[in-house]
């Protein structure tokens, strides 16, 4: 029989582990210069993890709040069967950026803000692949690490 105290130290270290695994996974997708920002969003609009520069930290911070009114709506979207949903968002006048969502796992919604002129078709793979890992991790369908 495992003692509590070594449960509640295996759980623990499971945790690190996977909040270490989920911050790789959205430095990996945030060092890619056409993206200017990643957001991990609990289903109920909180915000688990981001990475972003400091340059875009103003038009981002505008974009977030703007997701938390809408992250219901887009979930609906997802569950519908749509494997991402993009918005263009309005920054300044006359001037958006595409803004994706994707499902990472049973509990949350990857959200990509990109540069007006990204390479859209190649951020595409990298998102759904980064998408799909997140599900795996915050899911624990996988081995940690990994």
């Amino acid at each position: 029989m495992i003692s509590p105290m070594i449960n509640s130290d295996l759980s623990l270290k499971n945790l690190s582990t996977a909040i270490s695994s989920i911050e790789k996974e959205l430095d990996h997708l945030n060092k890619f210069r056409d993206v200017q920002a990643v957001i991990l969003f609990r289903l109920d609009g909180k915000v688990l993890e981001s990475k972003y520069s400091q340059e875009s930290s103003r038009s981002i911070l505008i974009v977030i709040s703007w997701v938390k009114n809408i992250i219901s709506k887009t979930m609906v979207e997802l569950q519908r069967g749509s494997k991402s949903v993009k918005y263009d968002k309005e920054i300044k006048k006359g001037e958006s950026i595409p803004v994706y969502f994707y499902r990472a796992g049973n509990s949350s919604i990857l959200v990509t803000f990109l540069g007006i002129l990204a390479n859209t078709g190649f951020m595409e793979i990298e998102m759904s692949r980064t998408s799909r890992r997140l599900g795996w991790i915050i899911d624990q369908k996988k081995p940690l690490g990994d």
